[in-house]
């Protein structure tokens, strides 16, 4: 038997990738997502990654050279970031119920919420996805030992839950799981196939959702793809499905189903 909206929604394991309206066009569109660049990350220790060989050379050329060829190696990495459901001490903080997210990455309320089946992600071959650990302090720099370009890039690689899956707890409210892929060249440009992971969009701020302009620009990209709206009042906050019915969610009594 089919399962309903209701049903999909609830029962799915979701990531949410919050962007402007603009970008979830595209998204929606093409059913790809862009890697982001380390030099372009909102976090200063990653957007200043500092990646150094710890071992002394004779000379200072030599440890400058050692220093150019670790910067060029870490300027290969990007990444995609999702949000996630976390559960706290039997308390479950839904994904899609973050406004930080929503104010910071989706316009203010204005953008998107973009809602994807993790288990249905094409990860390419050599990508590598986990969540990311949350701790008091982290330092901005990595030191290496390995005096080679292949050692380095070996190192690195061996290393990357310290490198790039580590924040500080500031950001814990992102309840990030992260891509990291490898390009072959720092300037590529390198997207995630998300063709048959896109499952939903939800908006927050369109002015009505079953007639409003947003609702209906993303029906005319892709008519099949359901539409949700987020909804808040003074003290509540609901999610509900793309034609007149009772919520999917509510922050008081959770999902219906």
């Amino acid at each position: 038997m089919r399962k309903s909206i209701r049903e999909r929604f609830a029962e799915m394991t979701r990531l949410y990738h919050f962007t402007t309206f603009e970008s979830a066009c595209m998204i929606i569109e093409s059913k790809r997502l862009r890697f982001g660049k380390l030099p372009r990350m909102n976090d200063l220790i990653e957007s200043n990654k500092i990646v150094f060989q710890r071992v002394i050379f004779n000379s200072l050329e030599d440890d400058k050279d050692n220093g150019l060829f670790a910067e060029e190696e870490m300027r290969r990495y990007q990444q995609i970031s999702f949000a996630q459901d976390r559960s706290v001490d039997d308390k479950i903080y839904e994904g899609f119920n973050l406004h930080t997210m929503w104010g910071l990455y989706a316009d203010k309320g204005y953008g998107a919420c973009l809602v994807f089946e993790k288990n249905k992600l094409k990860l390419a071959e050599g990508d590598y996805a986990r969540d990311v650990e949350y701790m008091d302090y982290v330092l901005p720099d990595y030191a290496f030992r390995n005096k080679s370009k292949k050692g380095l890039k070996s190192e690195i690689w061996r290393n990357r839950d310290e490198i790039f899956f580590c924040k500080r707890k500031e950001w814990e409210y992102e309840q990030e799981y992260r891509v990291i892929r490898r390009a072959k060249h720092e300037w590529d440009d390198e997207y995630l196939d998300v063709s048959d992971a896109l499952s939903f969009v939800i908006l927050c701020r369109d002015e009505s959702l079953w007639e409003g302009s947003h609702y209906m620009d993303i029906k005319s990209i892709d008519r099949k793809l359901p539409v949700l709206s987020y909804e808040f009042g003074l003290d509540w906050y609901e999610l509900w499905r793309d034609v007149p019915d009772d919520p999917i969610w509510t922050e008081m009594s959770g999902f219906y189903i």
